[in-house]
């Protein structure tokens, strides 16, 4: 499940603390900023402050409608290192218009905050344990790509700088 304690690494490579809330158990909403589950969608019209939905691999965008003009955040939680569906999930909710923040959690780090970026995401949960300012220093690492995301619609080659 989601971690709200940890910070939040955002692409620029600043550091905030995280502002979202979960449902507490006995399914008391919080007040202001407020992260749902799938399961929980029908709460949203209730959150008082920033609407976020957290999605896991079981959640994926390409089978399941989500009201992505009433969101202000989507969590798509990363399982592991080796399962790569929320990176296809990131690109697919932008060509679906998403415009707001998309935060990678789970097993993130350093070494694959770069990817997480070309697919679209705008903000991470760097894993517990992980030094967040060596993720954060790690963002500049590569500055050219040659190829087309997301992140970057027109590759290097292609501009001709």
């Amino acid at each position: 499940m989601l971690n709200t304690a940890l910070q939040v690494l955002f692409k620029d490579g600043s550091v905030a603390d995280n502002t979202y809330q979960v449902i507490a158990e006995d399914g008391a909403l919080p007040q202001g900023d407020v992260v749902l589950t799938v399961e929980q969608l029908d709460q949203l019209a209730q959150v008082t402050g920033k609407k976020g939905l957290f999605i896991t691999v079981d959640a994926s965008p390409e089978v399941n409608t989500f009201p992505l003009d009433q969101l202000d955040t989507i969590f798509i939680d990363f399982a592991g290192f080796n399962d790569g569906r929320g990176y296809s999930f990131a690109a697919l909710l932008r060509r679906q218009g998403y415009q707001g923040e998309l935060r990678a959690t789970g097993d993130v780090f350093k070494d694959v905050l770069n990817y997480m970026k070309r697919s679209g995401f705008d903000s991470f949960v760097v894993k517990e344990g992980k030094d967040i300012q060596e993720a954060a220093a790690g963002l500049g690492d590569f500055t050219n790509p040659y190829q087309a995301s997301t992140a970057v619609p027109q590759a290097h080659y292609q501009t001709g700088a």
